[in-house]
C-alpha cells in the first residue's frame, strides 16, 4: 500500500560530492533565518551545464541537501550528532508536504547546505518549528517563480 507522498530521506538525497559542497560555498547564495546559515543553489533539471547527480532522468524536481553543526558551536560530537538526526528528521517529515510537490510542479533542483548556528541543543519540537518554516519559506519563493535572491529570503 503505497502512498503518493513518501516519508524517506534516501541516500541520493544526501549531498556528499566534496565539489558541489564546495562550490556551494563558493558559487551559491546564502541568508541566515532562526537558527540556520543555508548556502544555496537552485538550477532547472534538464540543464546539461549543471553536474551530473545521481537523481533519475524521470525525476521532474528534487533537492540534495547536507546539514552540518559546528565542531566551534558544539564540541561534544554526541550533541553534534544530536542535532544533525533531529535537523534530517524534521526535513524528512515535512520535505513531502511542503517543498516536494512546488519543486516537482516548477522542475526545480534545489540544493543547500544547512549549518546549525546554536551553541546548546535545542529541543526537537523548536528544531521541527523552524525547519517548517524554512521549507515553508522555499516553497513560497519556488511557487512565484522568484530567483531564490537572499534579501528576500532573510
Amino acid at each position: 500500500m503505497k502512498t503518493g507522498s513518501t516519508y524517506a530521506f534516501p541516500k541520493k538525497m544526501r549531498l556528499s560530492s566534496r565539489k558541489e559542497i564546495e562550490s556551494l560555498f563558493t558559487d551559491a547564495c546564502s541568508f541566515t533565518t532562526g537558527p540556520f546559515r543555508l548556502f544555496y543553489r537552485t538550477c532547472d533539471v534538464h540543464e546539461p551545464d549543471q553536474p551530473k547527480t545521481d537523481l533519475p532522468e524521470t525525476e521532474k524536481g528534487g533537492c540534495s541537501l547536507v546539514f552540518s553543526v559546528p565542531k566551534k558551536n558544539l564540541k561534544s560530537a554526541v550533541k553534534r550528532n544530536l542535532i544533525k538526526r533531529r535537523l534530517r528528521e524534521s526535513f524528512r517529515l515535512h520535505y513531502p508536504r511542503l517543498l516536494k510537490p512546488v519543486l516537482e510542479a516548477t522542475g526545480t533542483r534545489l540544493v543547500f547546505l544547512c549549518i546549525y548556528l546554536p551553541h546548546e541543543v535545542r529541543p526537537f519540537s523548536y528544531v521541527e518549528t523552524k525547519m517548517q518554516v524554512l521549507l515553508g519559506h522555499f516553497a513560497q519563493l519556488s511557487e512565484k517563480g522568484s530567483d531564490f535572491s537572499p534579501d528576500l529570503a532573510g
